[in-house]
């Protein structure tokens, strides 16, 4: 890589107002290259795709596919033969000829499958600093990353839920703790898990409007990280 290439990628970078923990990932399109950035924007360039890549820590960027470069940093599962799954729900194909290389990479995301031993308890402080809110009238519960038991796709899994979780999910406890938070509710909106897997693994502040059944209102839930891997929320009645 040569300085005219740094200097030119930065130009890019700062005449665009973002940095290289901004971007989603990049694609090749036709003659240009494209930034997909965190804030929903996408940013051409003529410089050619290896170029741009070749000015960031290799370390931080996975080529996966002709024209297509994701950020390791926010990739949310990788599935089966390569497909691999974005915080903003996008999805790739990665390369067919090394599935190898794609379990090492899901290996590498350090998130546990459900069942492994180890994951299913909190962390001792974790559950500590939970248990403040016991007696919360607020609704609250932590939830792990997990990968699916089938092997398919990410999940998350009930790790601590206090009793005001019951009236806001019409179900007890003891349901909905250390269980699958699909199987507990098959029915819920699955693009809510692209919300929560984005806290999980990036520590990321999200608020969402979902709506409840069981409590008959709009809920809004405002999430955030406790501890990596881990994604809080706490229930509050959508206005």
């Amino acid at each position: 890589m040569t300085t005219d290439t740094q200097e030119r990628v930065s130009r890019i970078l700062k005449r665009n107002h973002f940095q290289a923990e901004d971007i989603l990932y990049l694609t090749h399109e036709g003659q240009r290259t494209v930034f997909h950035l965190q804030d929903s924007r996408e940013i051409p360039t003529p410089v050619p795709l290896k170029t741009v890549v070749s000015c960031f820590a290799a370390s931080d960027f996975w080529n996966i596919q002709k024209g297509i470069v994701v950020a390791r940093r926010y990739v949310i599962s990788i599935e089966g033969k390569g497909l691999y799954t974005m915080t903003d729900g996008t999805q790739f194909q990665g390369r067919g000829r090394n599935p190898a290389e794609h379990k090492r990479r899901a290996e590498q995301l350090g998130i546990l499958p459900v069942g492994q031993p180890g994951s299913d308890r909190l962390p001792h402080d974790l559950l500590d600093r939970c248990k403040l809110m016991d007696r919360s009238q607020i609704a609250f519960c932590v939830i792990e990353l997990v990968f699916a038991q089938d092997g398919r796709g990410i999940d998350f899994i009930f790790r601590y839920c206090n009793p005001a979780m019951e009236s806001v999910r019409g179900r007890p406890i003891h349901e909905m703790l250390n269980r699958s938070f699909y199987e507990v509710y098959p029915d819920e909106d699955r693009t809510l898990i692209v919300t929560y897997a984005d806290v999980a693994m990036n520590g990321t502040n999200r608020v969402v409007t979902d709506y409840s059944p069981e409590a008959r209102k709009h809920l809004r839930i405002s999430c955030f990280q406790p501890e990596p891997g881990y994604c809080a929320c706490l229930f509050a009645a959508a206005d």
